[in-house]
């Protein structure tokens, strides 16, 4: 295989887009300040806003990188946003303030995975309902009713379509196993996780034994069947933070989080015993310095030296050792 790592694909937004965004918003309400909607805007606010907003945009690059560290981030620019909305003096003020609000929900629909979006989503809508009833103006309800239902709509669609697209890139049709690049994407964060915690790591490079033999006998609709019923079996044995991933015609890697060499030795001596088509398989577990193309680099010549001591008759070596 040998895949670099610089080939895993972004599925969510990156910080950079983040960061961008927020810098635009920041500077949309610095606007907002020079030439304010009314006489009686408070500037002062704007203006504050405006650098927590620049604040959080040169940020971004530099939090920490965890899970929550984009939309907390987001979430602290929306509450921002609900200062503005709640002293707006004019109804033009107000609109626009609400349409910066249902753009940053969509942003969440479209950079965040569908939890964090969903839950981004409501902040927004209690944000818009709080300015609106706050602010220094007649509160109407229709008006409510309406931005309400555009933000909703909206960002509801483009969540739909954009995780639609993205469960299209990323999962393998045949077998329901995830592909090349969502692979990568998914291995390099497990590696990341397992290097700065210390936890363990294993990779199972494997691929059906004979595979051009079944499909030269059987038919390739047989063979497709054998592929997908060996991860639906793999599957089967697997917690929820393992994957599994389709990465050539017959060969797969199995990422084992949380899993030494033994234990990955016990999931595939596992595995093979519910499967009746035979595959052979190399296990590589991580240390401090892997690169994923390191690991994967491992489990393949593991995967050959297995495949040719079943040819041979030989019990195949086991991995290099890697640094503790």
């Amino acid at each position: 295989m040998g895949p670099s790592d610089a080939l895993a694909p972004r599925l969510f937004a990156t910080r950079g887009h983040l960061a961008i965004g927020l810098a635009l918003m920041s500077l949309l309400v610095v606007g907002g300040g020079l030439w304010p909607f009314g006489p009686d805007a408070p500037v002062g606010r704007w203006f504050a806003v405006a650098g927590l907003l620049a604040a959080l945009a040169a940020l971004t690059p530099v939090l920490p990188r965890r899970p929550w560290t984009m939309p907390v981030t987001l979430a602290v620019g929306l509450l921002g946003a609900g200062v503005l909305l709640a002293s707006c003096v004019t109804a033009e003020g107000l609109v626009v303030l609400s349409l910066g609000v249902i753009t940053a929900a969509q942003l969440a629909a479209y950079a965040f995975p569908a939890r964090d979006a969903a839950l981004l989503l409501g902040l927004a809508l209690a944000v818009m309902t709080y300015g609106m009833v706050a602010a220094p103006l007649p509160f109407h309800a229709m008006t409510w009713a309406v931005v309400t239902i555009m933000a909703v709509a909206s960002t509801s669609l483009l969540g739909y379509v954009t995780n639609r697209l993205r469960q299209h890139a990323t999962t393998d049709d045949l077998t329901g196993a995830l592909t090349r690049g969502a692979l990568l994407q998914r291995l390099a964060g497990h590696l990341q996780d397992a290097q700065r915690t210390g936890t363990a790591l294993a990779v199972v490079s494997a691929d059906v034994d004979d595979f051009k033999t079944v499909n030269d006998t059987r038919g390739h609709l047989a063979g497709d069947e054998v592929l997908a019923s060996l991860v639906t079996s793999w599957r089967a044995s697997l917690g929820p933070r393992a994957c599994i991933g389709r990465v050539g015609g017959d060969e797969f890697v199995v990422v084992l989080p949380g899993r030494d060499r033994a234990a990955a030795e016990r999931w595939v001596a596992g595995a093979r015993a519910g499967c009746a088509q035979p595959w052979s398989a190399g296990i590589a577990v991580a240390g401090r310095t892997d690169t994923t193309r390191d690991l994967l680099d491992r489990a393949d010549v593991a995967l050959y030296a297995a495949k040719a001591s079943r040819r041979s008759g030989r019990r195949a070596p086991r991995d290099a050792p890697v640094t503790p």
